[in-house]
Protein backbone atom coordinates (compact mmCIF):
# COMPACT_ATOMS: atom_id res chain seq x y z
CA UNK A 1 0.00 0.00 0.00
CA UNK A 2 1.37 3.40 -0.93
CA UNK A 3 2.09 5.95 1.81
CA UNK A 4 1.94 8.83 -0.63
CA UNK A 5 0.37 12.00 0.77
CA UNK A 6 -2.05 13.74 -1.61
CA UNK A 7 -1.35 17.46 -1.84
CA UNK A 8 -4.54 19.33 -2.60
CA UNK A 9 -5.34 22.98 -2.95
CA UNK A 10 -8.74 24.60 -2.58
CA UNK A 11 -9.39 27.80 -4.56
CA UNK A 12 -11.81 29.04 -1.92
CA UNK A 13 -9.15 29.02 0.80
CA UNK A 14 -7.07 32.22 0.59
CA UNK A 15 -4.31 31.18 2.99
CA UNK A 16 -1.52 28.73 2.37
CA UNK A 17 -2.35 25.81 4.63
CA UNK A 18 1.21 24.47 4.69
CA UNK A 19 2.41 27.75 6.18
CA UNK A 20 -0.27 27.50 8.86
CA UNK A 21 0.73 24.04 10.07
CA UNK A 22 2.19 23.94 13.61
CA UNK A 23 4.68 21.20 12.69
CA UNK A 24 7.68 21.75 10.43
CA UNK A 25 7.02 20.79 6.79
CA UNK A 26 9.16 20.92 3.66
CA UNK A 27 8.47 19.78 0.08
CA UNK A 28 11.57 18.17 -1.43
CA UNK A 29 12.06 17.30 -5.10
CA UNK A 30 13.38 13.94 -6.22
CA UNK A 31 16.74 15.61 -6.97
CA UNK A 32 17.02 16.62 -3.29
CA UNK A 33 16.39 20.33 -3.77
CA UNK A 34 13.91 21.81 -1.32
CA UNK A 35 11.00 23.43 -3.11
CA UNK A 36 9.52 25.13 -0.07
CA UNK A 37 9.50 25.05 3.73
CA UNK A 38 7.01 26.45 6.20
CA UNK A 39 7.79 28.91 9.05
CA UNK A 40 7.41 26.20 11.71
CA UNK A 41 10.23 24.22 10.14
CA UNK A 42 12.40 27.32 9.90
CA UNK A 43 11.83 27.96 13.60
CA UNK A 44 12.83 24.39 14.49
CA UNK A 45 16.04 24.66 12.48
CA UNK A 46 16.81 28.24 13.47
CA UNK A 47 16.79 29.62 9.92
CA UNK A 48 14.62 31.72 7.63
CA UNK A 49 12.32 29.23 5.92
CA UNK A 50 12.14 31.45 2.84
CA UNK A 51 15.88 30.98 2.25
CA UNK A 52 15.68 27.18 1.96
CA UNK A 53 14.00 26.88 -1.44
CA UNK A 54 16.36 25.80 -4.21
CA UNK A 55 18.91 24.28 -1.83
CA UNK A 56 19.68 20.70 -0.84
CA UNK A 57 19.14 22.03 2.63
CA UNK A 58 19.16 18.75 4.54
CA UNK A 59 22.85 18.32 3.78
CA UNK A 60 23.63 21.41 5.86
CA UNK A 61 20.83 21.44 8.42
CA UNK A 62 20.24 17.73 9.05
CA UNK A 63 23.67 16.13 8.52
CA UNK A 64 22.86 13.10 10.67
CA UNK A 65 19.85 12.30 8.51
CA UNK A 66 20.90 13.55 5.08
CA UNK A 67 22.17 10.20 3.74
CA UNK A 68 18.90 8.47 4.64
CA UNK A 69 16.86 11.26 3.04
CA UNK A 70 18.94 10.98 -0.16
CA UNK A 71 18.48 7.21 -0.22
CA UNK A 72 14.73 7.54 0.29
CA UNK A 73 14.43 10.15 -2.48
CA UNK A 74 16.30 7.80 -4.83
CA UNK A 75 13.54 5.22 -4.30
CA UNK A 76 10.71 7.54 -5.33
CA UNK A 77 7.89 7.08 -6.17
CA UNK A 78 8.01 4.07 -3.80
CA UNK A 79 7.60 4.33 -0.04
CA UNK A 80 10.29 6.64 1.33
CA UNK A 81 10.45 4.45 4.46
CA UNK A 82 11.40 7.18 6.95
CA UNK A 83 8.91 7.17 9.79
CA UNK A 84 9.41 9.01 13.09
CA UNK A 85 13.21 8.91 12.90
CA UNK A 86 15.06 10.64 15.79
CA UNK A 87 17.28 13.58 14.83
CA UNK A 88 19.58 15.41 17.25
CA UNK A 89 20.71 18.95 16.46
CA UNK A 90 23.93 20.17 18.04
CA UNK A 91 23.73 22.66 20.90
CA UNK A 92 23.94 26.31 19.94
CA UNK A 93 25.63 29.16 21.80
CA UNK A 94 22.47 29.96 23.72
CA UNK A 95 20.74 26.64 24.17
CA UNK A 96 20.94 22.89 24.59
CA UNK A 97 20.67 20.12 22.00
CA UNK A 98 17.38 19.81 20.14
CA UNK A 99 15.74 16.41 19.76
CA UNK A 100 13.51 16.21 16.68
CA UNK A 101 11.49 13.45 14.99
CA UNK A 102 11.45 13.20 11.18
CA UNK A 103 9.09 11.50 8.71
CA UNK A 104 9.47 11.52 4.91
CA UNK A 105 6.61 10.43 2.65
CA UNK A 106 6.13 10.52 -1.15
CA UNK A 107 3.73 13.14 -2.47
CA UNK A 108 1.03 11.59 -4.63
CA UNK A 109 1.08 12.72 -8.26
CA UNK A 110 4.45 14.46 -7.97
CA UNK A 111 8.13 13.56 -8.17
CA UNK A 112 8.75 14.77 -4.68
CA UNK A 113 8.32 14.01 -1.00
CA UNK A 114 7.00 15.69 2.10
CA UNK A 115 9.40 16.03 5.05
CA UNK A 116 7.80 16.53 8.46
CA UNK A 117 9.73 17.51 11.57
CA UNK A 118 8.37 17.91 15.07
CA UNK A 119 10.18 18.80 18.26
CA UNK A 120 10.59 15.93 20.70
CA UNK A 121 12.72 17.99 23.12
CA UNK A 122 9.84 18.62 25.50
CA UNK A 123 9.08 14.91 25.78
CA UNK A 124 12.75 14.09 26.28
CA UNK A 125 13.06 16.82 28.92
CA UNK A 126 10.01 15.43 30.72
CA UNK A 127 11.50 11.94 30.72
CA UNK A 128 14.81 13.28 32.04
CA UNK A 129 12.98 15.16 34.78
CA UNK A 130 11.11 12.01 35.77
CA UNK A 131 14.42 10.16 36.03
CA UNK A 132 15.82 12.99 38.17
CA UNK A 133 12.88 12.85 40.53
CA UNK A 134 13.02 9.06 40.74
CA UNK A 135 16.75 9.22 41.53
CA UNK A 136 16.24 11.92 44.14
CA UNK A 137 13.49 10.01 45.88
CA UNK A 138 15.17 6.60 45.77
CA UNK A 139 18.75 7.67 46.58
CA UNK A 140 19.13 11.19 47.91
CA UNK A 141 16.05 11.16 50.12
CA UNK A 142 16.81 7.72 51.50
CA UNK A 143 19.88 8.86 53.47
CA UNK A 144 18.20 11.47 55.73
CA UNK A 145 15.17 9.24 56.24
CA UNK A 146 17.46 6.40 57.29
CA UNK A 147 19.26 8.77 59.69
CA UNK A 148 15.98 9.78 61.32
CA UNK A 149 15.06 6.12 61.82
CA UNK A 150 18.51 5.18 63.13
CA UNK A 151 18.86 7.97 65.71
CA UNK A 152 15.23 7.67 66.81
CA UNK A 153 15.88 4.00 67.56
CA UNK A 154 19.03 4.88 69.55
CA UNK A 155 17.13 7.55 71.44
CA UNK A 156 14.50 5.04 72.48
CA UNK A 157 17.14 2.53 73.52
CA UNK A 158 19.40 4.83 75.57
CA UNK A 159 18.79 5.36 79.28
CA UNK A 160 20.18 7.75 81.86
CA UNK A 161 22.29 9.91 79.53
CA UNK A 162 20.43 13.14 78.70
CA UNK A 163 23.42 14.65 76.87
CA UNK A 164 23.52 11.76 74.44
CA UNK A 165 19.75 11.95 74.07
CA UNK A 166 19.98 15.62 73.11
CA UNK A 167 22.70 14.80 70.57
CA UNK A 168 20.46 12.19 68.97
CA UNK A 169 17.62 14.70 68.82
CA UNK A 170 19.89 17.24 67.11
CA UNK A 171 20.86 14.66 64.50
CA UNK A 172 17.22 13.73 63.94
CA UNK A 173 16.37 17.40 63.50
CA UNK A 174 19.26 17.87 61.03
CA UNK A 175 18.27 14.82 58.99
CA UNK A 176 14.64 15.91 58.91
CA UNK A 177 15.75 19.34 57.69
CA UNK A 178 17.79 17.71 54.94
CA UNK A 179 14.82 15.64 53.84
CA UNK A 180 12.52 18.67 53.85
CA UNK A 181 14.99 20.76 51.87
CA UNK A 182 15.40 18.03 49.28
CA UNK A 183 11.64 17.65 48.90
CA UNK A 184 11.33 21.42 48.34
CA UNK A 185 14.14 21.31 45.76
CA UNK A 186 12.54 18.40 43.91
CA UNK A 187 9.30 20.35 43.72
CA UNK A 188 11.21 23.37 42.40
CA UNK A 189 12.80 21.14 39.77
CA UNK A 190 9.37 20.00 38.61
CA UNK A 191 8.07 23.57 38.39
CA UNK A 192 11.15 25.21 36.83
CA UNK A 193 10.49 23.99 33.30
CA UNK A 194 6.81 24.91 33.28
CA UNK A 195 5.70 27.64 30.86
CA UNK A 196 6.36 31.08 32.29
CA UNK A 197 3.90 33.87 32.87
CA UNK A 198 3.58 36.40 30.02
CA UNK A 199 6.88 38.33 29.78
CA UNK A 200 7.25 41.87 31.08
CA UNK A 201 10.23 44.21 31.57
CA UNK A 202 12.16 43.01 34.63
CA UNK A 203 14.63 45.12 36.62
CA UNK A 204 17.46 42.65 37.19
CA UNK A 205 19.37 45.15 39.32
CA UNK A 206 16.45 45.50 41.74
CA UNK A 207 16.07 41.70 41.95
CA UNK A 208 19.82 41.30 42.58
CA UNK A 209 19.73 43.82 45.44
CA UNK A 210 16.66 42.09 46.86
CA UNK A 211 18.37 38.68 46.86
CA UNK A 212 21.55 40.21 48.30
CA UNK A 213 19.63 41.66 51.25
CA UNK A 214 17.98 38.28 51.88
CA UNK A 215 21.38 36.57 51.97
CA UNK A 216 22.80 39.15 54.37
CA UNK A 217 19.78 38.95 56.67
CA UNK A 218 20.01 35.15 56.77
CA UNK A 219 23.69 35.32 57.83
CA UNK A 220 24.03 38.71 59.57
CA UNK A 221 27.29 37.94 61.32
CA UNK A 222 29.29 37.47 58.13
CA UNK A 223 30.95 40.52 56.52
CA UNK A 224 29.93 40.88 52.88
CA UNK A 225 30.22 43.22 49.91
CA UNK A 226 27.54 42.64 47.26
CA UNK A 227 27.66 45.04 44.33
CA UNK A 228 24.84 45.23 41.78
CA UNK A 229 24.84 47.32 38.62
CA UNK A 230 21.55 49.23 38.16
CA UNK A 231 19.42 49.54 35.00
CA UNK A 232 19.77 45.97 33.78
CA UNK A 233 16.42 45.24 32.11
CA UNK A 234 15.46 41.74 31.01
CA UNK A 235 12.29 40.49 29.30
CA UNK A 236 10.63 37.62 31.11
CA UNK A 237 8.82 36.36 34.19
CA UNK A 238 9.93 38.40 37.22
CA UNK A 239 9.23 35.58 39.70
CA UNK A 240 11.25 33.03 37.71
CA UNK A 241 14.14 35.45 37.17
CA UNK A 242 14.32 36.25 40.90
CA UNK A 243 14.36 32.54 41.65
CA UNK A 244 17.18 32.03 39.12
CA UNK A 245 19.25 34.89 40.57
CA UNK A 246 18.60 33.54 44.04
CA UNK A 247 20.14 30.20 43.11
CA UNK A 248 23.22 31.81 41.54
CA UNK A 249 23.85 34.35 44.30
CA UNK A 250 23.25 31.78 47.03
CA UNK A 251 25.78 29.49 45.32
CA UNK A 252 28.31 32.35 45.28
CA UNK A 253 27.62 33.10 48.95
CA UNK A 254 28.02 29.57 50.29
CA UNK A 255 31.20 28.84 48.34
CA UNK A 256 32.74 32.13 49.52
CA UNK A 257 32.02 31.42 53.20
CA UNK A 258 35.70 30.67 53.93
CA UNK A 259 36.73 34.21 52.95
CA UNK A 260 36.99 36.97 55.56
CA UNK A 261 34.62 39.05 53.43
CA UNK A 262 32.16 37.57 50.95
CA UNK A 263 32.45 39.54 47.71
CA UNK A 264 29.86 39.11 44.94
CA UNK A 265 29.26 41.26 41.86
CA UNK A 266 26.28 41.27 39.49
CA UNK A 267 26.65 43.37 36.37
CA UNK A 268 25.97 43.14 32.67
CA UNK A 269 25.40 44.86 29.38
CA UNK A 270 22.90 44.85 26.56
CA UNK A 271 24.06 43.39 23.23
CA UNK A 272 21.42 43.86 20.54
CA UNK A 273 18.23 42.28 21.81
CA UNK A 274 20.04 40.22 24.47
CA UNK A 275 21.06 41.00 28.05
CA UNK A 276 24.46 39.55 29.00
CA UNK A 277 24.78 39.23 32.80
CA UNK A 278 27.74 38.15 34.94
CA UNK A 279 27.66 36.93 38.54
CA UNK A 280 31.20 36.92 39.93
CA UNK A 281 32.51 35.67 43.26
CA UNK A 282 35.89 35.15 44.90
CA UNK A 283 35.01 31.76 46.32
CA UNK A 284 36.46 28.29 46.14
CA UNK A 285 36.14 27.88 42.40
CA UNK A 286 36.59 24.52 40.69
CA UNK A 287 38.52 22.74 37.97
CA UNK A 288 36.96 23.50 34.58
CA UNK A 289 37.55 19.90 33.51
CA UNK A 290 34.45 19.07 35.53
CA UNK A 291 32.33 22.03 34.42
CA UNK A 292 29.85 19.85 32.51
CA UNK A 293 28.72 18.34 35.83
CA UNK A 294 27.71 21.68 37.30
CA UNK A 295 24.18 21.85 35.90
CA UNK A 296 23.46 18.12 36.20
CA UNK A 297 21.13 17.25 39.11
CA UNK A 298 22.89 15.66 42.12
CA UNK A 299 26.38 15.97 40.55
CA UNK A 300 28.35 17.89 43.18
CA UNK A 301 31.86 19.28 42.66
CA UNK A 302 32.46 19.87 46.38
CA UNK A 303 31.75 17.99 49.58
CA UNK A 304 29.33 19.00 52.32
CA UNK A 305 32.17 20.48 54.40
CA UNK A 306 32.89 22.92 51.55
CA UNK A 307 29.29 24.08 51.29
CA UNK A 308 27.75 21.60 48.87
CA UNK A 309 24.03 21.03 49.29
CA UNK A 310 21.58 18.68 47.58
CA UNK A 311 23.02 19.30 44.11
CA UNK A 312 19.87 20.73 42.51
CA UNK A 313 20.29 24.51 42.83
CA UNK A 314 22.28 25.20 39.67
CA UNK A 315 20.31 22.63 37.66
CA UNK A 316 17.15 24.53 38.62
CA UNK A 317 18.79 27.86 37.70
CA UNK A 318 19.63 26.53 34.23
CA UNK A 319 16.08 25.25 33.75
CA UNK A 320 14.68 28.63 34.75
CA UNK A 321 17.02 30.47 32.37
CA UNK A 322 16.04 28.22 29.47
CA UNK A 323 12.36 28.65 30.24
CA UNK A 324 12.95 32.41 29.78
CA UNK A 325 14.67 31.88 26.42
CA UNK A 326 18.14 32.15 27.92
CA UNK A 327 21.12 30.07 28.96
CA UNK A 328 23.81 29.95 31.67
CA UNK A 329 27.47 29.06 31.22
CA UNK A 330 30.35 29.24 33.69
CA UNK A 331 34.07 29.83 34.06
CA UNK A 332 36.01 29.13 37.23
CA UNK A 333 39.53 28.97 38.68
CA UNK A 334 40.24 26.97 41.86
CA UNK A 335 40.82 29.19 44.92
CA UNK A 336 40.25 32.31 42.79
CA UNK A 337 36.54 32.37 42.08
CA UNK A 338 33.72 31.65 39.66
CA UNK A 339 31.83 33.68 37.07
CA UNK A 340 28.41 32.72 35.77
CA UNK A 341 27.46 34.20 32.39
CA UNK A 342 23.70 34.52 31.92
CA UNK A 343 22.24 35.25 28.49
CA UNK A 344 18.61 36.49 28.57
CA UNK A 345 16.22 38.34 26.27
CA UNK A 346 16.53 42.09 26.85
CA UNK A 347 13.47 44.23 27.42
CA UNK A 348 12.39 45.90 24.16
CA UNK A 349 13.66 49.48 23.91
CA UNK A 350 10.17 50.92 24.15
CA UNK A 351 9.51 48.95 27.36
CA UNK A 352 12.77 49.53 29.21
CA UNK A 353 12.60 52.66 31.40
CA UNK A 354 14.96 55.39 30.36
CA UNK A 355 17.54 57.10 32.56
Amino acid sequence: MSNAVPLRTTPDVPVDLIDQLPIGVAVIGADGHWQRANPALGALLGVDAGMLAGRVAHHDLLPGLSARIDAALARLPEDADLHDVPVTLAAGDSGPQRHLRATLRPLAGTAGALLQLHDGSAQQALEAQQETLAFGISHELRAPVRAVEQFARRLLAQEGDPDRGREYLKRIQHAAGQAGGLIDALLETMRASRPSRPPTPVDIGMLGEWVGVELQEADPGRPSDIRVTPDLWAWGDEHALKQMLGKLLHNAWKFSAHREVIRIELDGTRVGDRLQLEVRDQGRGFDMRYAERLFVPFRRLHGADDGAGHGLGLAIAQQLARAQGGHIRVHSTPDVGTTFFIDLPAAPDEDAPGP
